[in-house]
């Protein structure tokens, strides 16, 4: 079935729209007060529909910080019967669309770092960047996807106004894994699973590699539900990685997989080696 996307702006596309978010979630969803406040109010709320059923959206207002405007991205939620086609790729790009036409230049949006598809999409397809780790950001929280852990999130930007996004092809075009440039080792349990291992390592050790990798598991929600330990392990050790990187001066720019195992790897750049023309992290 064809799928078509327009924006969102009436009150009954909007109660539709919060039907499909508390599916997703299966908490409560954004008051319709507040999603039709901000698509009337310089936001972008856009569906993904099958015919005539809502099967995806993405949901975002205005933002401000450091005297900048930009456009926060909230919340991107696609019906499970129709994950895996790229419609949040393209629910995506019709945001950066729109985004242009209302004078956007930059578009942010938090992810869990280690939910490795959305690390997929949001880094290494749509290009964007991130140098900010923000600890526990929406505190505990009780939806199926994010309960039992801390929502430790990235803090991303998009430069959709940006010439980096064409560069960053040829930037990471001839990339390989370099075992000496990886911040956290990995072990392979004997049910598959991958465990974070610490190695041993001084952080000057890497002040002068041109790239550095930090692994993540590839399925992390089947891995917490099988074992929390291991699942929460991750989380403070990889939280422990990005939060001295970030604060080293280093940007995750790219993502990284090697065929046949159980993680992917974030691949970072020191933030002022990226031609960030129309737009620097902060």
């Amino acid at each position: 079935m064809e799928i078509s996307l327009h924006n969102i702006d009436t009150i009954e596309e909007l109660i539709k729209m919060s039907q499909l978010e508390q599916k997703v979630w299966g908490t409560s969803p954004v008051p319709i007060h507040q999603t039709i406040t901000a698509a009337k109010n310089g936001g972008i709320v856009i569906g993904a529909y099958a015919g005539e059923r809502l099967i995806g959206f993405v949901y975002s207002f205005p933002g401000y910080k450091n005297g900048e405007v930009y456009l926060c991205s909230h919340m991107l939620g696609i019906d499970q019967e129709f994950r895996n086609h790229g419609i949040g790729y393209r629910l995506k790009m019709k945001q950066a669309e729109e985004a242009l036409k209302l004078g956007y230049r930059k578009i942010r949006w938090t992810y869990d770092p280690l939910e490795s598809r959305n690390g997929n999409l949001n880094i290494a397809k749509l290009g964007a960047i991130c140098s900010e780790y923000i600890e526990n950001c929406y505190g505990e929280m009780d939806d199926e996807l994010n309960k039992h852990l801390p929502s430790d999130r990235f803090n991303v930007e998009w430069l959709v106004g940006s010439p980096y996004l064409d560069y960053r092809h040829r930037l990471f075009a001839n990339l390989k894994l370099v075992p000496e440039s990886v911040l956290l080792d990995w072990k392979e349990r004997e049910n598959g699973d991958p465990e974070a291992v610490w190695k041993s390592y001084r952080w000057e050790m890497f002040r002068n590699q041109p790239l550095l990798f930090v692994p993540v598991p590839i399925n992390f929600q089947e891995l917490k539900e099988k074992d929390y330990g291991l699942a929460l392990d991750w989380r403070y050790k990889t939280r422990e990685v990005f939060v001295g990187l970030f604060a080293e001066g280093w940007a995750v720019a790219h993502v990284y997989r090697q065929a046949n195992e159980p993680v992917q790897y974030y691949v970072l750049i020191k933030r002022n080696q990226l031609p960030l023309q129309g737009g620097s992290i902060s």
